[in-house]
């Protein structure tokens, strides 16, 4: 007998409905509704979001678009957005040491900065003022907006002497360029001391600044001597001076071109050198007549004298003396004295 086969039942229903619904599901996990960024899901379907720099006043429906406006004043959104307002700017408060840096405008934000001389603290969410290096140390260049102070010390040939949050460090002054000596030596935090100028060493080919005054001195000497030399040459042969002496009555007179310019007594004598006698020699005059003869004179009637310091002697202008009429004054003197 040969057995009988059996029979397959049917699945319920209810479990075939169960496998499609788990099918339908794990479909609707992996696949999104809207793979744009610029989208969004709404109602089955997707739906464009607000550009930067509006916002959404109206949300899209099932027969609708998405409804956009522009941010108002001082408002700003910078990204694709489904937001129903925009946000606000940041405040620059410049009495927390805050000023702009960017304006910002409906699609990019202001941005605040501390001033000069502040940087911002994360701290306090506010400004700090900037540390201020020491005497032998300087800012570190250049100096960064919104950061604080970096302080390094001066190398050598350098100094800082003073307390500064934005000042580097100062090179050394050169003396030699100053033409100076180095009297002290610098340190970090003080500058050379340099002491009175060396003495100036000219190049050769140097122009010396004294030498047009030095040309024209000597200039002025010899042109000087020149005239010395030529007024000179002329007063000695144009003018030869005559010479002699006066006596009488034991007083002496210098007589100078044949004039008398002192005397004092009856009889003047003159004496005549040979060279200030001008002009041939007369026919009387003899060839062997000595030079230097003493010439005789007669005073004037009067006597009067041209020098009243000496002693005076008896008048004898009215007394003729034949004998003493050839004799010179130094006879007559001893003739007297006899």
């Amino acid at each position: 007998m040969v057995p009988r086969a059996r029979r397959r039942r049917p699945l319920p229903a209810w479990l075939a409905l169960c496998a499609l619904l788990c099918q339908l599901q794990v479909t609707f996990q992996i696949t999104p509704p809207c793979a744009s960024e610029r989208q969004y899901e709404r109602f089955g379907r997707c739906c464009a979001k607000c550009e930067p720099g509006m916002y959404m006043s109206s949300k899209c429906t099932a027969t609708s678009e998405s409804i956009c406006l522009p941010c108002g004043p001082d408002e700003y959104l910078d990204t694709w957005n489904e937001e129903d307002k925009c946000l606000l700017h940041k405040v620059c408060d410049t009495g927390k040491a805050l000023v702009a840096v960017e304006p910002g405008n409906r699609t990019a934000q202001r941005r605040c900065a501390c001033i000069a001389g502040y940087h911002w603290s994360e701290d306090c969410e506010c400004c700090r003022r900037n540390a201020e290096c020491a005497p032998g140390f300087g800012a570190q260049h250049p100096v960064q907006l919104n950061k604080d102070t970096m302080c390094t010390p001066c190398l050598v040939g350098y100094f800082s002497d003073t307390f500064s949050s934005t000042e580097k460090c100062k090179p050394w002054t050169n003396c030699t360029i100053l033409g100076e000596t180095e009297a002290r030596h610098g340190t970090d935090k003080s500058d050379v001391v340099c002491s009175s100028p060396l003495p100036s060493t000219k190049l050769p080919n140097e122009p010396q600044i004294y030498l047009p005054s030095l040309i024209i001195l000597l200039l002025f000497i010899s042109v000087a001597l020149v005239a010395v030399v030529i007024f000179g040459v002329y007063y000695r042969k144009k003018g030869k001076t005559l010479t002699g002496n006066v006596t009488g009555n034991s007083n002496s007179t210098f007589i100078s071109s044949g004039q008398v310019m002192n005397f004092k007594g009856d009889i003047i004598v003159v004496y005549v050198s040979q060279n200030s006698q001008e002009g041939p020699a007369g026919p009387g005059s003899g060839a062997g007549e000595p030079v230097g003869r003493p010439v005789q004179e007669e005073s004037p009637p009067c006597c009067e004298s041209f020098a009243g310091l000496g002693p005076r002697f008896p008048d004898t202008c009215g007394i003729p003396e034949p004998d003493k009429a050839s004799r010179p004054v130094q006879e007559q003197g001893e003739a007297e004295a006899r």
